[in-house]
């Protein structure tokens, strides 16, 4: 019995040692905000019990370190989210030195990443998760990234994702999940290992000197892991290639007008739509219908269908792409001497280049060649008559587009598909 219950004593003394952690909290953040904030929910109650524990666990020469982990949710750009991440661990660091003696050198800020984990736990607790079971599945079974030949990445976790049912479970969680996951941070006590187990001098005592110490005792020190999913997560999320920076997959359409057609006094308008990462259709209207007197007529009506594919881009809506097109229209031109009234047709290949300059805006380079065949009638101003001379065509290959265009990136069905989740 004395031998039992010495075993029993040693156990316990090393479960009790081998933790190294003693407390862990998470604070939450206002969307958007960087600036930690004791009164947005129950973060001064939560941050009082830690600085406590902090304080007692300093005074007695048990702290080894303070980490504070900042984690992201899927969506958003991987870059702005990590500024964001650092930015929050940085304002609970300072709190913290603010309100303990402990030194900034003993503070070690952890960016973890897309916290796969922490949406998994969130998807299985969550009441009306649509598609609940094959989104654990892919978190549970899909890598991060999936590699192609030559290295290149043709898929991944969040592409899965969101490609799930059409995006409808990814847009649900886009609206009630991932605010909880990217706006917290953890803070954890790190406490120092005790390198000896104490003696238990009355139950040694009375031991035979036969009873030896088993020599397993150091191996269940070993055995206990420190941190290991926090640890496995931060790596898994570093070791890949980052992100793009700018993260547009929500994105599909794009409303444009050319500054340049605009600058010569003809209003156009142009409709984009990404079918998926490569490809994507577009169809343009540019017409312009100005008559400034009775021999000063600028008239002009041009519709363009094109269809276009993405070059290794480095995000929708970002990078080179070519295209094809044709288009046909109806002008009527005049400027005090002869007049030309006709129509025409045209097809051609453009090469063109897009870049972000926010959030939902972008610029759009593009020039297109091709040939164009117009068929027009020739008259001259008589009498305040319009004369009739001749009919001609023409044969024309060469440049057809020459565009510099504003773009507005929006999607008409992540709002209705957010509005309807929210109803579930």
């Amino acid at each position: 019995m004395r031998l039992i219950a010495f075993a029993l004593a040693v156990m316990v003394t090393i479960v009790s040692f081998a933790d190294n952690h003693a407390d862990s909290v998470t604070v939450s953040f206002r969307v958007g905000h960087r600036n930690f904030d004791p009164s947005f929910d129950d973060n001064a109650h939560k941050m009082e019990s830690f600085i406590s524990q902090a304080r007692e666990a300093l005074s007695a020469g048990k702290l080894k370190s303070v980490v504070v982990s900042g984690f992201a949710s899927p969506d958003g750009g991987h870059k702005a989210n990590e500024r964001l991440a650092h930015a929050r661990c940085k304002a609970i660091a300072d709190y913290i030195v603010a309100n303990t003696d402990i030194s900034p050198a003993l503070i070690e800020e952890k960016n973890g990443g897309i916290d796969w984990t922490e949406l998994r736990r969130l998807v299985a607790e969550t009441p009306g998760v649509p598609a609940r079971e094959k989104i654990i599945q892919i978190i549970d079974n899909t890598p991060i990234w999936v590699f192609g030949r030559g290295g290149v990445i043709v898929s991944g976790r969040k592409k899965q994702l969101m490609d799930l049912q059409g995006g409808r479970p990814y847009n649900w969680m886009l609206a009630n999940l991932f605010p909880k996951m990217r706006n917290a941070v953890a803070v954890t006590l790190c406490m120092k290992e005790e390198s000896a187990v104490p003696p238990v001098a009355p139950v040694q005592e009375a031991l035979p000197q036969a009873v030896v110490i088993p020599a397993e005792q150091p191996e269940a020190v070993e055995e206990q892991p420190v941190f290991t999913e926090v640890e496995e997560v931060a790596v898994e999320e570093i070791v890949p290639p980052a992100e793009p920076s700018y993260d547009s997959s929500r994105h599909h359409f794009a409303l444009k007008t050319n500054l340049l057609y605009d600058a010569a006094l003809m209003p156009n308008l142009e409709l984009e739509w990404f079918i998926n990462d490569k490809w994507s259709v577009s169809l343009e209207g540019d017409v312009a219908w100005w008559k400034f007197r009775f021999d000063k007529i600028y008239r002009l009506a041009m519709i363009s269908p094109e269809v276009r594919y993405h070059i290794h881009p480095k995000a929708p809506w970002h990078g080179m792409y070519v295209g094809a097109f044709v288009g046909g229209g109806l002008y009527q031109l005049e400027n005090g001497g002869d007049g030309y009234h006709g129509e025409g047709g045209m097809a051609g290949a453009s090469v063109g280049y897009m870049w972000p300059i926010g959030k939902h805006l972008s610029f759009d380079a593009e020039l297109g060649v091709g040939y164009l065949y117009t068929r027009y009638k020739v008259y001259r101003n008589r009498d305040d008559h319009k004369l009739y001379l001749h009919t001609k065509s023409l044969n024309y290959f060469g440049p057809l587009k020459l565009k510099f265009s504003f773009v507005w990136r929006f999607d008409m069905f992540a709002k209705r598909s957010a509005n309807v989740s929210s109803t579930l």
